[in-house]
């Protein structure tokens, strides 16, 4: 069992599906208490039903987290709750209009930029702030992607992104060490989820040519990182901070395929 996540309270955004859910739910079963906060009420039923069976009382919260009063009010809403928070996921995200460069608008960067990194920066101020004043520390984990360091075809404005948060989380674990905080990036390379779908146009051919790529021969599952993020939440990571740590079974390795 990891130590530090039995009876604290986490807030996972974007939980209505892959990632985000399967992070939500492991928490629960490992004995947290959650938070789970999506745009989509139905999907984030959905989660709260697959929590149920290990978190009876988990809370939700419908919310656009491009506005900056959700993240206080998330936070707010899970201290009333469970009467402490302890530590953020935060996994809301668009793999936005995933086109070559000359095909992309102002408006299509804009939406990438803002829903990727703007509102991770929004949360982690939010987040930050809290522990601060309550000088009992926290953990905070992003969600990055291993396009940060990377690149397909149509991923100008998301790498961009999340190019942002991998650069973002160095001087900001620098800053909030001071006040017990911790943050890392989690970066997912080619996993199982509709937004993996989504950029490859849901091409089952083309998946599987990308899945042979890896190493492992496939692709990952969204538990898999979910496992790395309950372990960055944990007291097991108490010295990791200000990193971006990649999961992708070894696809972003450099050489010959």
């Amino acid at each position: 069992m990891l130590e530090g996540i039995k009876e604290h309270a986490f807030l996972v955004t974007g939980a209505s599906a892959g990632i985000g859910q399967a992070t939500a739910v492991l928490l629960a079963k490992l004995g947290a208490k959650v938070t789970i906060l999506a745009r989509r009420e139905n999907e984030l039923l959905q989660t709260l039903e697959m929590i149920k069976p290990y978190a009876d009382d988990a809370s939700y919260l419908v919310a656009d987290i491009n506005q900056h009063n959700v993240h206080h009010q998330a936070i707010e809403q899970t201290v009333a709750k469970y009467g402490r928070f302890d530590g953020a996921f935060n996994n809301v995200g668009t793999i936005g209009n995933f086109a070559p460069l000359l095909e992309q608008s102002e408006a299509d960067f804009d939406r990438t930029l803002t829903t990727n990194t703007k509102s991770i920066w929004l949360a982690v101020q939010a987040q930050a702030r809290y522990f601060k004043e309550q000088q009992n520390g926290g953990v905070i984990v992003n969600t990055s992607s291993w396009l940060a360091n990377g690149g397909l075809i149509g991923s100008t404005c998301y790498s961009a992104s999340k190019g942002a948060l991998d650069a973002f989380i160095r001087p900001a674990a620098l800053e909030l060490s001071q006040y017990g905080i911790r943050i890392n990036n989690i970066n997912p390379g080619g996993i199982d989820t509709q937004m993996t779908r989504k950029a490859f146009n849901h091409d089952e051919t083309v998946l599987q040519k990308f899945a042979n790529q890896h190493p492992r021969g496939c692709l990952g599952s969204c538990l898999d990182v979910a496992n790395t993020v309950a372990f960055l939440l944990s007291d097991a990571a108490v010295n990791i901070t200000g990193q971006s740590i990649t999961v992708d079974g070894g696809y972003a390795i450099a050489g010959q395929r």
